[in-house]
């Protein structure tokens, strides 16, 4: 089995690149949601907490320069109403305070923009409850508590900030003065904070997945390429062991099958050599055909074992210079015959401008030979074999010879075209299995490549591939 057949079977799982693109997405999507909504959330309480520290920090001033305690105190609330409007002046000027009030130490309102609400008390407010107990209180308010009827109409959200008076002393608690701040400058610089640390986070995301992704990318090539180096080192390692298994069954089969052939084709040449020299004896000569028949079977077998073994150990290259054309044009002259039994007819279309190259002659005829012969049986009566040549770039730096030998016939499935170079694959009922992966052999061994495609005509063209330059001896 090729190495290509193993990969193929191999089962398609999820690859590592995308089972991480995945899964890192949506990690990375949540931690950036997370601290998204983690620094917003922190960002605004600061923020918050920001403003009603500084309002705090504005109306306590405030208070110091225009209000005494004795004013929170008093029993004639309209002696200190000028005060508190001088107050109200002072603390609306800073940016989106709306209006105040002022509690007493009992949460009984003793001043407001708003008479309306003076000598009221809200006991259900639990922001002014903590206020009184000396708390800074902070509330964004709908407008929908009881305090708020007068603000409803006028106003969407505010910000309602409870800041307590105390007295000189810092003891006591001596009243409460509640600021009512439009919320809606505030929240707009919150939602622009909040949306940079979004961009700023999702981009974070991004170059954090996109850094990761390319580098398990390059992990995963790398595992896939180590996992095809092993596929091929396994799948020459079984062919190896294949290859041994066969050199010694072959060696076997040389030796004790080669002897009597020997001893049988010496004796047929004998026996036909005296058959010769009677002329006269008419039965010895009828006999002549018999043993001829004998000697070429004789041969056909020995060749077999010939050409077994040279798969198993192949000769080294020993190059020269070879004309291409030349050899191919002798190779066809020797198949003549066979050309002419099958009636078929050879059509040479050679490249004049063809370069010599530094091969092995005999390694070339053995894979002629063995193209030829098997485009002479595919090709039916009266069909033609194409033998083309060609200059052929190798690499940017080599040049080599393109030859193509196509028949006329039925053509090579595409499932078989790697399969034909297998040992002992064949779909002949008479065939070997061994021609084209000795050929093979030989083309690879002078440093070329040699592959199967379909033809011009629907048959098999076989390309063999061959540097000028002769085979790479490192």
């Amino acid at each position: 089995m090729t190495n290509a057949a193993v990969i193929s079977n191999t089962p398609k799982e999820f690859s590592l690149t995308r089972r991480f693109a995945l899964l890192s997405f949506i990690c990375i999507g949540v931690l950036t949601v997370a601290l998204w909504m983690i620094v917003s959330r922190y960002l605004t309480k600061e923020t918050l907490d920001r403003e009603w520290e500084t309002t705090a920090k504005f109306v306590r001033t405030e208070v110091r320069y225009h209000i005494t305690p004795e004013d929170f105190k008093a029993r004639d609330l309209r002696a200190v109403a000028q005060k508190f409007e001088q107050l109200h002046r002072q603390i609306t000027m800073m940016p989106d305070i709306a209006r105040i009030k002022v509690y007493n130490s009992q949460g009984v309102i003793i001043w407001s923009d708003e008479q309306r609400l003076v000598g009221s008390a809200f006991p259900d407010n639990p922001e002014l409850k903590e206020a009184l107990r000396g708390q800074v209180e902070a509330e964004v308010s709908p407008v929908t508590k009881g305090e708020n009827v007068y603000e409803r109409g006028s106003f969407r959200n505010l910000v309602e900030v409870y800041v307590p008076i105390f007295s000189e002393d810092g003891r006591e608690v001596i009243g409460v003065i509640e600021t009512y701040r439009s919320a809606d400058a505030l929240f707009r610089d919150i939602q622009r904070a909040r949306f940079m640390v979004l961009l700023v986070a999702s981009l974070g995301g991004v170059l954090l997945y996109l850094s990761l992704f390319a580098i398990v990318r390059r992990a995963s090539r790398k595992i896939d390429e180590q996992q095809r180096n092993l596929l091929t080192m396994q799948s020459e390692l079984v062919a190896s062991q294949r290859m041994a298994a066969i050199g010694e069954m072959a060696a076997a089969v040389a030796h004790g099958i080669g002897n009597p052939l020997s001893s049988i084709r010496a004796a047929a040449q004998l026996a036909k050599l005296e058959c010769a020299e009677e002329s006269g004896c008419d039965q010895f000569q009828k006999n002549q055909g018999n043993l001829q028949n004998i000697i070429q079977e004789v041969d056909r077998v020995q060749r077999r074992i010939r050409g077994l073994l040279y798969f198993v150990r192949p000769l080294e290259p020993r190059p020269s210079p070879v004309d291409i054309n030349r050899l191919l044009q002798d190779t066809v002259q020797a198949t003549r015959a066979r050309f002419d039994e099958a009636g078929v007819t050879a059509q040479l279309e050679l490249d004049p401008n063809l370069p010599k190259a530094l091969l092995d002659p005999y390694h070339l005829e053995q894979v002629f030979l063995g193209v030829l012969s098997n485009a002479i049986e595919a090709t039916p009566p009266g069909g033609t074999v194409t033998v083309r040549t060609e200059a052929a770039p190798l690499w940017v730096t080599s040049h080599g010879v393109r030859v193509s030998i196509e028949d006329a016939g039925e053509g090579i499935p595409l499932e078989n075209r790697e399969r034909v170079f297998e040992p002992f694959f064949t779909t002949k009922p008479q065939g070997t299995g061994l021609g084209l992966p000795l050929a093979k052999r030989f083309v690879e061994k002078n440093g070329g490549a040699i592959a199967i495609s379909e033809g011009s005509k629907g048959g098999a063209r076989v390309e063999i591939t061959l540097p000028i330059s002769g085979p790479n001896k490192g």
